[in-house]
């Protein structure tokens, strides 16, 4: 009894408290939803522009020079293709070069639309989506008719030159999505769901509460999350708000106490019936753990220490386990266990052959590139953020990397992409310690043709870059000879760093006996013995005058193209 009235007593304090963070986590939970709706649109605008306005060589000239009709239906028709879920595109486009269309555009409500160049007649959105760079805004905008929409603006940035806005990309009509995404959350009645945006705007509202202005100038300028009781017009209202800074929004509950909290008596009375069932449950289930359960498990777990995986498991009787409840399970499945595990060590060298077998495979899939595809499109809008005028040249090495990398899942490509590969990533390692070191090349004619396998000279290209010269302020060099010698196709890289090397441990790695470092090397050095024996292989030298002479040595063996299409 006196445990009940406790327990009642502690609810009554802390259940106001308890409202409060659970109505902060459900509004922070409505307010993520929210935001990934947000970011989808984002995510799906920079598509957009990525496919339709901007490609590697610059801006896609069609939509700076739209004046038939033709022109214009066309640009309609792609902006329709983009709308859905009862959002819609609309693509305004400064008018730099008094471009004249045979309609007026300006009572479109969607579709392709020309501003003038001229910034004080340019509406207010338009200046507030310019001063984010390139970046996105929600906010409310208003249709020829009157009617209000929650839309989404960004603005076009000039790739030639990022100070300019060459235009607008306006996705509205996302109250519907908004909506939906708020709704996600059952409420108690006559409470009140409000979203504002970073200019603290009322984007959306639902629910029946109405926010007092008061409340409203308040909470639409936080920027972090909590709660708070307030009196307000002879009632009690629990305020939950979340602030989210991606976007820069903030999301209120509004909620009357009274709505949540009318059956709290009755709730203490089910906490001390539920009290003293709890303690006779309790007694109850001691007794059965003493009876049923802890003895049967002490048992097994004496079973399970004395078990070694290959030593015949001597159990006695064991009846006594043997039982139809879930320890007797548990017992049966246990000993089906040991005997699986006997098996395996019969089948060990089964295994060990399999491994073996796998083990040219695994080291391929080591090796591939863990590049995704959309890095390209990343790279590129850094550029736009950025204006860096050499990115252009980074991706174009960047996919030449992913795409020789890869190979189709081939393992085996021609000497000639191994070293446009190799060639990728030097201009890019240059790139990025500009002016430390040079790469020289010397290729023999006709070497080209023949077969290696991929990515094998990319590692040792990386350790002397970044062993050897990457710091060496002008006076680094490495060279790549590739060429024929009597016994196969011999291919070094060659620096000339000054720090000591350790060629004995270098060595050691090479042959697997060291596996704590040097992964790339060694991998490489094993791929090409998997592939083509231990006669060939990677192995390191001094160079005369200071550095490491890499070398690889290979059979000359002409590289046969297997279409990826054929059912080979």
């Amino acid at each position: 009894m006196i445990v009940g009235w406790i327990s009642a007593y502690k609810a009554e304090e802390s259940m106001q408290d308890e409202l409060g963070r659970t109505m902060l986590q459900l509004v922070k939970q409505n307010h993520a939803t929210i935001a990934k709706s947000m970011s989808a649109v984002n995510n799906k605008t920079t598509t957009f522009l990525g496919n339709h306005l901007f490609d590697l060589a610059g801006q896609n000239k069609f939509w700076l020079n739209i004046e038939t009709l033709g022109q214009i239906n066309s640009a309609d028709s792609i902006l329709e293709r983009w709308s859905s879920d009862g959002m819609g595109y609309t693509l305004f486009m400064i008018n730099t070069e008094g471009k004249r269309t045979l309609i007026d555009l300006s009572n479109k409500e969607m579709g392709f639309k020309y501003l003038e160049n001229d910034k004080t007649k340019m509406p207010a959105w338009a200046e507030q989506a310019i001063a984010k760079r390139g970046a996105g805004v929600f906010r409310l905008m208003r249709s020829s008719e009157g009617a209000t929409n929650v839309s989404f603006i960004r603005s076009i940035l000039n790739a030639q030159n990022y100070n300019d806005v060459i235009g607008f990309l306006v996705v509205s009509h996302l109250e519907v999505q908004l909506t939906r995404d708020m709704l996600s959350v059952q409420l108690p009645d006559h409470s009140g769901i409000f979203l504002f945006n970073d200019n603290n705007e009322l984007l959306m509202k639902a629910g029946s509460a109405e926010l007092p202005e008061g409340s409203l100038s308040k909470l639409a300028h936080k920027e972090d999350s909590g709660y708070n009781f307030t009196s307000q017009g002879g009632k009690r209202w629990l305020y939950a708000y979340s602030y989210e800074p991606e976007y820069d929004t903030r999301l209120v509950y509004r909620v009357p106490l009274d709505s949540i909290s009318s059956s709290r008596t009755e709730f203490q009375w089910v906490i001390m019936i539920l009290s003293f069932i709890y303690l006779a449950f309790v007694l109850l289930f001691v007794l059965y753990l003493l009876r049923i359960i802890v003895k049967p498990l002490y048992s097994l777990v004496s079973i399970t220490k004395i078990y070694e995986p290959g030593v015949p498991l001597d159990v006695g009787d064991g009846r006594e386990l043997l039982r139809s409840d879930e320890f007797g399970i548990l017992y049966g499945a246990f000993l089906r266990m040991t005997r699986r595990l006997d098996r395996s060590f019969e089948e060990n060298y089964l295994m060990k052959i399999q491994q073996k077998e796998m083990e040219l495979a695994t080291l391929h899939s080591q090796i591939t590139p863990h590049l995704l595809y959309n890095t390209l499109d990343s790279i590129y809008w850094y550029a736009v953020d950025k204006g860096n005028k050499d990115v252009g040249g980074m991706v174009k090495d960047l996919s030449k990397l992913l795409r020789i990398g890869l190979s189709k899942g081939k393992s085996m490509i021609p000497i000639g992409e191994e070293i446009e590969h190799v060639q990728a990533y030097s201009r890019l390692q240059m790139k990025r310690y500009p002016n430390n070191f040079e790469v020289y090349w010397d290729i023999e004619e006709g070497v080209k043709m023949y077969t290696t396998p991929k990515v094998i000279l990319q590692p040792l290209v990386e350790n002397a870059i970044f062993h050897a010269v990457s710091s060496m302020d002008g006076e680094g060099s490495i060279w790549i000879r590739i060429r024929t010698v009597q016994s196969g196709i011999e291919m070094t890289v060659e620096d000339n760093g000054f720090l000591p090397v350790d060629m004995d441990r270098l060595d050691r790695i090479t042959r697997g006996e060291l596996t704590d470092k040097g992964y790339g090397i060694r991998n490489v050095h094993q791929r090409i013995q998997l592939h083509f024996g231990d006669a060939f292989g990677l192995r390191y030298t001094r160079r005369e005058g200071g550095g490491v002479l890499a070398v690889i040595h290979l059979p000359m063996q002409e590289h046969i193209s297997i279409d990826s299409s054929s059912g080979a």
